[in-house]
C-alpha cells in the first residue's frame, strides 16, 4: 500500500495505521514488532505463532524439526505442507480489522498464493528488512545454532563433493538473493538490518527512518 509521509502520520493518529514485515527469519522482524508494540501501542501478530498454534508445537525448534532440512526424507512434502499452513495463517493475520498494528510475517511469505500477496499489497504498507553481506553471515550461522523452519523453494543444490551441510552454506546466499529480489518488489519501502539492530538508534530513531521519504 504506497503511502506519502503524511498519510503514514495521519493512519497512525487515526489508529488506522498496519504495517507487514518482511524479509528472512532472524533478520530481525521480531524484534521490530515487539519494540514498535511496546513504544507505539501497536497490536503485535506473528504468523510463526499462528502456525505453531495450529500444529501444535510449541515452539521454532520443534517446528524445524518437524519440517526438516532439504536433504531429509519426506522434506518436500513438509515443505508443501509448510507452505499451505504459512499461506493459512497469513491469510487469518492480514485481515485483521482492529487499530495500528504490525505484522510479523514469515520468511516465505513470498510464496504464499496471490490472493494472500494482493491483500499484503493493498491493504498494508510493507516494509522489507533486508540483509548485508555481514547480515547474511550472521543468518547462516544462526540457521545451524538456532533453527528455523526454513522453505528452500528448489535453492538447495547439492554437488558430488559437497556434504549436506556444505550444500547449505553454498545454497542459502543464493536462496537469500532470490527472496532480495522478491522481497523488494513486494515492499513499499527497503531498510537494512544493519539500521534495525543498531544498538546506537532508539526506537524512536526507527520509527522515523521506516516511514515513507515524502
Amino acid at each position: 500500500m504506497k503511502l506519502t509521509r503524511t498519510a503514514f502520520e495521519t493512519l497512525y493518529a487515526e489508529n488506522r495505521l498496519r504495517i507487514a514485515l518482511v524479509g528472512m527469519s532472524n533478520i530481525g522482524k521480531s524484534y521490530t514488532g515487539i519494540r514498535l508494540a511496546k513504544a507505539y501501542g501497536f497490536e503485535l501478530i506473528e504468523v510463526d505463532k499462528i502456525i505453531r498454534d495450529i500444529l501444535g508445537h510449541g515452539s521454532m525448534e520443534d517446528f524445524a524439526a518437524w519440517q526438516g532440512q532439504p536433504y531429509s526424507d519426506g522434506y518436500r512434502d513438509r515443505e508443501i505442507e509448510s507452505i499451505a499452513l504459512e499461506t493459512r495463517a497469513t491469510s487469518e493475520a492480514v485481515k485483521y480489522e482492529g487499530g495500528n498494528v504490525v505484522l510479523d510475517t514469515t520468511g516465505s511469505v513470498i510464496y504464499t498464493n496471490k490472493d494472500i500477496l494482493d491483500l499484503l499489497i493493498n491493504g498494508w504498507f510493507i516494509i522489507h528488512i533486508s540483509a548485508s553481506d555481514a547480515a547474511v553471515e550472521r543468518l547462516k550461522d544462526q540457521y545451524f545454532k538456532h533453527p528455523k523452519p526454513l522453505v528452500w523453494n528448489g535453492h538447495y543444490q547439492r554437488k558430488s563433493n559437497q556434504t549436506p551441510d556444505e550444500a547449505i552454506l553454498t545454497s542459502y546466499p543464493i536462496l537469500l538473493a532470490s527472496r532480495a529480489k522478491a522481497y523488494t518488489e513486494l515492499a513499499d519501502t527497503t531498510i537494512s538490518s544493519d539500521v534495525i539492530l543498531d544498538t546506537k538508534l532508539t526506537i524512536e530513531d526507527i520509527f522515523e527512518r521506516l516511514k515513507p521519504t515524502v
